[in-house]
């Protein structure tokens, strides 16, 4: 997601301004007012483009030069894998707010970000995916060779697998923790329960998580025996019942055990190279004429 920070203002730039189309002067609907005074659209219109004008067409030149690219290679990227892939980063992101304490929204807000943008920024990145295609693959051989050459920064802390029960009723939590102690399965009361979008179909399990302050990491890491059930333990998402499923201490894994996650990060990391080599050469190539600048379009 590092990436995505880097190119986080030219996305919101082009995307906020680009399809607000100035209105008549004398039809112009009222945005705000302060102290009866109004904000017209007209104002809001000539402002981004002032502001943003310059950023905005660069990112729509930029963007229209790569799906150029792509569709001269043949590439197609539908609206099913968008949406698929912006799922997936939202569900880590969200999943990663237990720990955080920073949800998908928040997110998007901190990062001042529509999920318009955020799924227009989506389909350029697949595109260069593509683009790069299989140059991103790493050999076993470099992969073994990162592990002997970092064992000791690949040691992990102390982790626990968890499965967790959400809903938003403090009773109900109650409720449901006595179900599963008197012999309900857990993974059953998950599936019939649960308010998580994320993990409910999957019987609750949440993942590995490590000791933080979060409400939740406090209550997980309470737990003293595998399968023991938290206290109902509260946070912004409602209220949870975990299970300890797995304590892992802290430990330097085996290379079997660890290649997998290496092979993934090395691989991102090139692929985020090459796309940005990617990029550049895709914009180097390219024949563009700039016809107007924006600060023309604003009625001053």
């Amino acid at each position: 997601m590092q990436h995505l920070r880097r190119i986080i203002v030219t996305t919101i730039a082009f995307i906020a301004v680009a399809g607000i189309v100035p209105a008549n002067a004398q039809q112009s609907p009222i945005m705000a007012t302060v102290n009866g005074q109004p904000i017209v659209a007209d104002q809001l219109h000539n402002e981004l483009l002032h502001r943003w004008g310059d950023i905005t067409l660069g990112g729509l030149i930029q963007e229209l030069a790569i799906a150029q690219a792509a569709a001269e290679a043949g590439i197609t990227v539908t609206d099913e894998e968008v949406m698929e892939r912006a799922e997936t980063l939202q569900r880590n992101i969200d999943l990663g707010s237990m720990s955080s304490g920073e949800n998908f929204s928040m997110w998007l807000a901190r990062q001042k970000m529509t999920p318009y943008a955020f799924r227009h920024w989506v389909r350029n990145e697949l595109y260069l995916e593509r683009l790069v295609g299989d140059a991103a693959n790493v050999t076993d051989q470099e992969v073994r060779q990162v592990y002997d050459a970092s064992r000791e920064q690949l040691r992990q802390p102390e982790r626990m697998r968890v499965s967790h029960i959400c809903v938003t009723d403090l009773a109900e939590a109650q409720r449901i923790r006595g179900e599963i102690i008197a012999g309900k399965p857990f993974e059953d009361a998950a599936r019939e329960w649960s308010i998580d979008p994320y993990t409910k179909d999957d019987g609750g399990e949440f993942g590995v998580i490590t000791r933080g302050d979060s409400p939740f990491q406090r209550a997980a890491f309470a737990l003293t025996s595998d399968l023991e059930l938290s206290e109902p333990v509260q946070t912004e998402k409602g209220f949870h019942i975990i299970r300890r499923d797995e304590h892992m201490p802290e430990a330097i894994p085996e290379f079997d055990e660890i290649k997998d996650r290496i092979r993934s990060q090395m691989e991102q990391r090139k692929m985020l190279q090459l796309m940005n080599a990617k990029r550049n050469q895709i914009m180097q190539q390219a024949r563009v004429e700039q016809e107007m600048d924006p600060d023309e379009l604003a009625d001053d």
